[in-house]
């Protein structure tokens, strides 16, 4: 079944108002669908009645539930969260409040539910969130942008941008793994994701510090020559590096993201180096790393080799201009041969052909939804 977009809106005025925020997220992730945008967090007034300030933000789901079921889930959520609804048709506070704004373009009018929600538009603490997500999102009745809307309200200066952030759930099932490392071919954007996911996961960083390679450029050049003491220095750099970190780290910062893992040394080293060159480079790399870091969750980023190739040419490195498409092929096949053997390790395989993680913050929120199914 396909994926339907919905826009809900998220209000709580008792309590811990941006706890209960974050856990009605988690729960419409669990049992709604795909979190794929949050807006920022606004504190607005409770209108139509005495009552504490609200904080209010709208999100985008990607669910296979129809409408209907969808409510049923919501209402479940609601009193999850502690919500007691009266009898009374009157406003009130509450734990969580959650609103059905749109359902892709459909409209519905049932006693039960109506979709676009009648009076979304009619209101700031919705259309002022909304515009962080969806401002170009046509109403299907009204034929009216979310931009449209925000001109005819007069509230405005009752709306209060918040210094807070929702986190995506996504981020508190990858924070159970201490050890994470982003690997894939080169030109991947696994340097890239590692550091957004660093700061996303207040983790420790590890990089490759590939620069300092003395023999890189003379590898691409010449790789028959220089492959041994190409691999050689790099499996030396990775042993320092990962050794130097334990004395280094930031014991605030609860694990670490690697943009590789040591395993790298033997997969690139089986490719580049003879066989009788790659008997000695093994027995070396199982000494060297046998008290090293062990990573809890290894993902793979999978991706198409001509937009390898873009990106590696994008990039500019002189020394990387002479990569071939065989070569990556080659390194991209080793990996697979090597981590599906692996089943010692907890490795997920995402196919980011169609992302632009790198300029699309969507499509960051895609690649992790893909790494939470994965997961689950």
């Amino acid at each position: 079944m396909n994926k339907n977009k919905v826009l809900l809106s998220l209000g709580s005025n008792l309590g811990n108002k941006k706890i209960n925020l974050q856990s009605a997220l988690s729960l419409i992730d669990k049992k709604i669908g795909d979190v794929v945008s949050i807006s920022k967090i606004y504190q607005t007034p409770a209108l139509g009645f005495v009552g504490e300030e609200f904080y209010n933000c709208c999100i985008a789901v990607k669910t296979d539930l129809l409408p209907l079921d969808l409510l049923k889930k919501i209402i479940e959520i609601e009193k999850a969260g502690g919500r007691l609804k009266t009898k009374y048709k009157t406003y009130e506070s509450r734990t969580i409040d959650i609103d059905i704004l749109f359902y892709e373009n459909q409209v519905i009018k049932l006693p039960e539910l109506q979709i676009p929600h009648p009076r979304l538009h009619q209101r700031a603490f919705v259309i002022i969130p909304l515009l962080d997500i969806a401002k170009s999102k046509v109403h299907p009745i009204l034929k009216t942008t979310i931009l449209d809307f925000k001109n005819n309200l007069t509230e405005l200066d009752s709306i209060q941008e918040l210094e807070l952030e929702l986190k995506i759930p996504i981020m508190d099932l990858m924070n159970s793994f201490d050890n994470i490392v982003i690997e894939g071919n080169i030109g991947v954007g696994k340097t890239t994701l590692s550091k957004k996911l660093s700061v996303d996961l207040n983790k420790n960083l590890i990089l490759e510090e590939f620069k300092e390679n003395p023999f890189l450029e003379k590898f691409y050049k010449d790789s028959r020559r220089y492959a041994l003491n190409l691999e050689l220095t790099f499996l030396i750099d990775r042993c320092r590096q990962l050794n130097d970190f334990k004395n280094q780290m930031d014991l605030f910062k609860p694990g670490v993201v690697f943009d590789y893992d040591i395993f790298k040394s033997l997969i690139f080293a089986g490719v580049t180096l003879s066989e009788i060159d790659f008997k000695l480079f093994r027995d070396i790399y199982y000494f060297m790393t046998k008290d090293l870091y062990k990573s809890n969750l290894v993902v793979y980023l999978l991706q198409k080799t001509e937009k390898l190739l873009s990106n590696i040419n994008n990039r500019g490195r002189e020394y990387e201009k002479d990569i071939s498409k065989d070569y990556l092929d080659k390194i991209n096949n080793a990996y697979i041969n090597y981590l599906k053997n692996r089943q010692d390790l907890n490795i997920v395989f995402i196919d980011i052909s169609d992302l632009d993680f790198v300029e699309n913050h969507i499509d960051y929120l895609e690649l992790l939804n893909r790494i939470k199914r994965k997961l689950r």
